[in-house]
C-alpha cells in the first residue's frame, strides 16, 4: 500500500497543504466534511483519491486544527 504524503509546495495552491500527489488541499476536504459531505461523496467526486488520502488528510487537521481552519476562513472570505 501506498503511503499518503501531505505536502506544501511554494506555488502550488498558495503553498497549502495537499494530498501528495494532487493539489487537492487538505482544508478543501475538511470543509466539504464539515458541510455533510461523506467519505463515499469525497471519493466519489475526487476520484483520484483513496480512503488512504482522506485518512491522512483528516489526520494531518487532527495535528494542524489552526492552519487549516484559518485557511477555510480565508477561503470563505
Amino acid at each position: 500500500m501506498a503511503t499518503t504524503k501531505i505536502r506544501k509546495t511554494a506555488g502550488i495552491c498558495n503553498g497549502a497543504a495537499c494530498i501528495g500527489r494532487t493539489q487537492i488541499p487538505v482544508w478543501e476536504l475538511v470543509a466539504l466534511r464539515s458541510q455533510g459531505c461523506s467519505d463515499a461523496n469525497l471519493l466519489s467526486d475526487y476520484p483520484q483519491l483513496t480512503r488512504d488520502d482522506l485518512k491522512a488528510a483528516f489526520a494531518y487537521y487532527a495535528q494542524n486544527p489552526e492552519e487549516i481552519d484559518a485557511a477555510i476562513a480565508e477561503a470563505e472570505g
